[in-house]
């Protein structure tokens, strides 16, 4: 008898862990698509804003002048979200985004990591803007030995006055990660790393953010 329900208990595991390999349908993906246009997908996202330690940004202050300290807005999301953010984006900008517009790559489960630099701004005299992104990893706050790698990251330049009347350049990004990997990180928060010539900036994804966005259908 005991057997039996070990038996069970792992074949509905199995079965759960089955659902979430699955590629996202039609409906899902309509639904995504209503939200997005709607502005209202934020149960399928978990944002953050990604800082320069407190160290750095003191020694910038004291120094003054323009300076790499820069934040980013980050979004991290499963299929659905990243979705619902792409059509909301296109409808802002009066484009049409439909079924037809949802590639493979996005049907295919995944977590997508999206980091957008914020703008310059000032503080006396400093000038934070931010730093160019290398690269983008996952990492365990309670095990920091344990990163998951994205499959890949895709960036794309971006154009700032800098205040002074001078330009700047830096650039976005997305990274999309293996989602069976991301679940399967040590439980509890983690971090989303954005790497930079500069250094890491980092924000955290928060522990009712990735039960939300990770537990089972």
């Amino acid at each position: 008898m005991a057997l039996a329900i070990v038996t069970l208990v792992f074949s509905i595991a199995l079965a759960v862990g089955s659902a979430w390999a699955q590629t996202i349908t039609d409906a899902e993906i309509a639904a995504a698509i209503k939200a997005g246009e709607a502005r209202r997908y934020d149960h399928l996202i978990s944002d953050c804003v990604a800082t320069a330690g407190f160290g750095e940004n003191m020694a910038a202050g004291i120094a003054g002048g323009v300076r790499r300290t820069g934040s980013y807005s980050v979004i991290l999301s499963g299929n659905a979200g990243r979705i619902a953010f792409l059509a909301g984006n296109a409808k802002r900008l009066y484009k049409q985004f439909s079924l037809d517009s949802v590639q493979e790559d996005l049907r295919t489960p995944g977590v997508f990591v999206s980091v957008e630099p914020n703008g310059p701004s000032r503080s006396s005299n400093t000038i934070s803007v931010p730093a160019p992104i290398e690269h983008v990893v996952l990492k365990s706050k309670a095990k920091g030995e344990t990163v998951v790698q994205p499959m890949k990251v895709e960036t794309e330049p971006v154009e700032w006055s800098n205040l002074l009347g001078g330009k700047v350049e830096g650039n976005r990004a997305v990274a999309m990660f293996d989602w069976s990997a991301v679940r399967e990180l040590p439980a509890g928060e983690f971090d989303i790393v954005v790497i930079t010539p500069l250094g890491e900036r980092r924000c955290k994804v928060g522990t009712k953010d990735r039960a939300r966005l990770f537990s089972a259908k």
